[in-house]
């Protein structure tokens, strides 16, 4: 079975070799978790190898996920140049000033479904909050429904990022329920220091580790800890 590397290597050890293709992975994370610096990982190591990347951000601009890429990796921004970016933040933003006003054209939604039918072979959306808060639960689900699809059709892994308990439980649930794998990231504060972990819920094609993951932030990026505890 064709693997796609998270651009981790514990992480890719773990999971046996990284993310199935055809697959959406669910990163649902406590704020301040970190989620987005896995993401950069797995959008970066998509341009060492030379594949066909897409990052779409709701929150940042292109050129802000650009430098924070670049910061916690220790890379040449110029590097980011192969990165396809949908920045949807960019384009509703009105700055005033000495800067042109840019607005929205198109509606968000059919941009995304539009843009993965294109053959990506790795795909970053970098949030679902955006169209869980302005769209109806039945047009999110669709939406994932619709990634996976193309997920399938590409042979491409395509992560979607997400913060936990902002919205009701039983929406949760059914976003779970719908893609293919689902990652938690959880904050615990210790006597000295935060303390990050992740748990795997679920990865299709995959013996899903039973085991919680310790994690780091650190000047490098995401620092995991190649042997695995029980907490």
């Amino acid at each position: 079975m064709k693997r796609i590397s998270t651009g981790i290597i514990n992480l890719d050890t773990q999971l046996g070799g990284g993310f199935p293709a055809g697959s959406v992975i669910l990163f649902i994370e406590e704020p301040g978790a970190g989620a987005e610096i896995f993401s950069y990982h797995f959008i970066y190591e998509g341009v060492r190898n030379g594949e066909k990347s897409l990052y779409i951000s709701t929150n940042d601009t292109k050129e802000e996920i650009k430098t924070s890429i670049s910061l916690y990796l220790k890379i040449d921004v110029d590097e980011l140049d192969r990165i396809a970016f949908l920045d949807l933040m960019g384009a509703k933003m009105q700055v005033f000033g000495l800067r042109e006003v840019v607005t929205l054209t198109g509606d968000p939604y059919n941009k995304v479904i539009n843009e993965c039918t294109k053959k990506y072979d790795r795909v970053v959306l970098n949030s679902l909050e955006y169209f869980a808060e302005n769209y109806s639960r039945k047009e999110v689900i669709g939406l994932l429904e619709s990634m996976a699809i193309n997920a399938r059709k590409n042979e491409s892994a395509i992560i979607v990022l997400f913060t936990k308990g902002m919205f009701e439980s039983t929406f949760e649930t059914a976003i779970k329920h719908v893609v293919d794998g689902v990652i938690e990231l959880s904050i615990k504060e210790g006597e000295t220091e935060i303390q990050r972990r992740m748990k795997v819920i679920k990865l299709k094609r995959t013996l899903v580790p039973k085991a919680v993951f310790r994690y780091d932030i650190t000047e490098r990026g995401i620092r995991m800890e190649s042997v695995t505890r029980v907490l």
